[in-house]
């Protein structure tokens, strides 16, 4: 039998050569006294993400008040209670405001009986006016046959103009007490609509969060209307106002999917959208923030308003792009900088952008190369690789800066462009026209799919040593980074995450 000790370290063994296989990272030593870890360049998702916390709410949340002072007599809703728009929440005792109803009723009606009595007025002073005019008539029509006195006929006359004065007044006060009983009408409406504000109504269905008032308490409406209830209108959609900072804002918009956790479901994500970016900045401590809204389902009502949610917003996503360990894109050997190292890796693009386009067959179908093209391609790349490998070895200065040393950031993307022109001009001597527009239009549409581009450097191990390969790479997540030019690199290959000396061991 075998014992059981060597049956459990050998367990252990093969569980520890699982693990360093799934995570595929390998420990190099070499002579110089340096252990290499290593990672595999593999295919898969790319995620970069701001993250930012926010209070979870519903998508509308009204606050139902009060217009006037009083004291509660009636209470028909609580805490968490489903209501309906226009249902009953809350009663302020109505006596005051009835016997003031009751008191603009009476005004209404003195004001509609002192109207009557002025209409009676204008009637009577109309009738004397008309008979004051009939006397006058007379009058001259006697005094012109001389029958009676001229003075006579001037007393008629003056009578008419009295009758006529009457009327005048009398219209004054009908129009006087048409507008008193205007007033008291208002008065009456007025006294009606604050009666029937003693009833708190919902104005919307939903579901009652928060109940600011007992039974009894008297409410004082003066300079603001108090708080009484808060109705969330629908829980199965809530919204987040997550604070974002300024130097991220400008990544997201709206539609980007978005994923939050909140500390009552530590072990459920949840998922949403941005909705909308606000423009409205707040500025803390001198700290500029945006509100970013993000909405989420909310079916089973898990959610509930108030809960603090951390929330990670997706700017870009890649999917099945190759990528690397962050852990590599920061390597760097430590005497990369007295040489440069530039010879070993050659340029990404000249030497990545010809294996990239060597080894992408799905590419050389959609342009239709042939195998005679392919031939011709794969001749014309070496040599033009072996061309620029010999400048970069001292015979030409596509390696140095002005003044012997590393290149600057200016003269990389100045040699980058040279050496994909260069890289397109050799192309171009093998495909035909019409191929060389649909490899110009699928290049541009794959940099405009990845236009947040910079150079960069990985390091594989030949003979032990260090070896650099120019890349560019692409998004960057909190684990990998996306290589859209891998420099001749390819999924599987192994690059340096990072070294450690033995003496530190």
């Amino acid at each position: 039998m075998v014992n059981p000790r060597f049956k459990r370290a050998a367990i252990v063994l093969a569980v520890m050569v699982v693990a360093l296989v799934a995570w595929r990272v390998v420990v190099h030593r070499s002579g110089a006294g340096l252990t290499y870890e290593t990672g595999a360049i593999d295919r898969g998702r790319v995620e970069k993400s701001v993250s930012s916390t926010g209070s979870v709410a519903a998508l509308v949340t009204v606050e139902v008040g009060s217009q006037i002072s009083g004291q509660i007599s009636e209470l028909h809703a609580d805490f968490n209670s489903r209501v309906k728009k226009n249902q009953l929440l809350a009663v302020i005792d109505p006596q005051t405001y009835q016997q003031r109803v009751a008191s603009a009723e009476a005004d209404l009606a003195v004001a509609n009986a002192t109207l009557g009595s002025q209409q009676a007025s204008l009637r009577k002073a109309e009738t004397t006016l008309d008979q004051a005019k009939r006397d006058y008539a007379r009058q001259q029509q006697l005094a012109a046959q001389k029958l009676i006195a001229q003075s006579a006929a001037e007393d008629a006359k003056k009578q008419l103009e009295l009758a006529e004065s009457d009327v005048v007044i009398a219209q004054a006060q009908v129009k006087n007490a048409e507008a008193t009983l205007g007033t008291r009408q208002a008065a009456l409406e007025q006294a009606r609509i604050d009666l029937s504000h003693t009833q708190i109504r919902a104005p919307i269905d939903g579901v009652v969060i928060s109940r600011s008032v007992d039974l009894g308490q008297t409410v004082a409406a003066s300079l603001q209307a108090p708080v009484l209830f808060k109705i969330a209108q629908d829980l199965s959609q809530v919204q987040i106002e997550a604070k974002v900072d300024e130097a991220d804002i400008g990544s997201i918009k709206p539609d980007d999917p978005a994923t939050f956790t909140v500390d009552a479901f530590p072990d459920q994500t949840f998922r949403g959208q941005v909705v909308q970016v606000r423009l409205d900045a707040a500025t803390v401590q001198n700290v500029v923030t945006y509100s970013v809204m993000v909405q989420a389902g909310n079916p089973d009502e898990m959610l509930l308003p108030g809960m603090t949610a951390d929330v990670s917003i997706v700017t870009d996503r890649r999917e099945n792009v190759l990528r690397v360990p962050n852990d590599a894109t920061r390597f760097k050997p430590p005497d990369a900088g007295d040489s440069g190292n530039t010879s070993t890796g050659g340029n990404g693009t000249q030497n990545g952008g010809r294996q990239n386009f060597l080894d992408n067959q799905q590419l050389q179908r959609e342009l239709g190369v042939t195998e005679e093209q392919r031939q011709k391609l794969r001749k014309a790349l070496q040599a033009m690789q072996q061309q620029m490998q010999s400048q970069q070895n001292g015979n030409g200065p596509a390696g140095l800066g002005a003044q012997g040393g590393p290149p600057n950031f200016r003269q990389q993307n100045a040699q980058g462009q040279a050496m994909r022109n260069r890289f397109e001009n050799t192309l171009a001597t093998v495909l035909t026209p019409e191929q060389m527009d649909k490899f110009r239009k699928l290049n541009s549409q794959r940099n405009s799919a990845a236009p947040s581009s910079r150079p960069g450097t990985l390091w594989t191990l030949e003979n032990g040593q260090p070896k650099s390969h120019d890349v560019t790479l692409g998004v960057s997540d909190d684990k990998f980074t996306e290589v859209i030019d891998a420099g001749g690199l390819k999924a599987g290959d192994a690059v340096i995450l990072r070294a450690r000396s033995e003496a530190s061991k």
